[in-house]
């Protein structure tokens, strides 16, 4: 008995390892889900207006982002740019594009792993397959991320450019999975396209989480079975001693 024990000690240990492991790698999927610069409308379609909103996360764990400058390409007409709390805004037009910027006032930088909305309203939308917004990300240590990346090849770049999906079809031509309905978003498979419902409320990214339900609902599973076992040996074990004719109540 004390080698079925022993036994199952160790398959327990190992199971608790591997629900600790999971658990881990839930966490972990967590931020490199959201790690892009993203661009929302939902609903958005061509020869339409509609409301952009850029999700803009703080990706670095020691400095705030302190910037952002968005470059609206030709054929997307600003109209209004809805306030974002304790942000001010410059919009400069050039060369057909037009290159909004956002300063964050002191305290309301964006915070390591937090992120902020930065919402524009625009007139109809053109007629193509799908909009590429450039984006520069400045933090307060004076570092500058360049989101201006183009998708393709099989692989998604380091910092991929915010794309809006406007035809379904133009899915099937680029490099990653997407759900394809007009206004969708690239990069990120499985994200989907819908916009908070107010300009800087929060929206995490949890496409990953069915999977990540499903993976550690297996190992608990794992677990289980493995206490189980080792508490109906235990009962056993405990049935047998006190069981007449084995010496235990002599």
């Amino acid at each position: 008995m004390a080698f079925h024990y022993s036994r199952l000690r160790r398959v327990r240990t190992a199971a608790v390892s591997v629900l600790g492991a999971g658990v881990g790698s839930v966490l972990l999927l967590a931020g490199p889900a959201s790690a892009h610069v993203r661009v929302f409308s939902e609903g958005a379609s061509e020869g339409h207006p509609a409301t952009l909103r850029f999700r803009v996360p703080a990706e670095k764990a020691t400095v705030t982002t302190v910037r952002v400058e968005v470059t609206l390409p030709s054929g997307v007409r600003p109209v209004s740019y809805p306030d974002v709390t304790g942000w001010t805004h410059t919009s400069t037009a050039f060369d057909g594009t037009t290159h909004v910027v956002w300063t964050a006032r002191a305290g309301h930088e964006i915070e390591p792993d937090d992120h902020q909305y930065f919402p524009v309203r625009v007139g109809p939308l053109p007629h193509r397959a799908s909009l590429g917004f450039d984006t520069v990300q400045t933090y307060s240590d004076g570092s500058v991320v360049d989101w201006n990346q183009s998708t393709g090849g099989g692989r998604e770049p380091e910092f991929p450019r915010p794309l809006l999906i406007l035809d379904a079809a133009a899915k099937d031509n680029q490099s990653q999975p997407q759900s394809g309905a007009p206004g969708s978003v690239l990069p990120a498979p499985g994200v989907s396209a819908a916009a908070p419902a107010a300009a800087g409320a929060p929206r995490s990214d949890t496409s990953w989480v069915p999977w990540a339900v499903t993976g550690l609902a297996a190992v608990a599973a794992v677990v289980g079975v493995v206490t189980g076992n080792r508490r109906r040996l235990a009962w056993r074990e405990k049935a047998r001693t006190t069981s007449p004719g084995n010496g235990a109540a002599a």
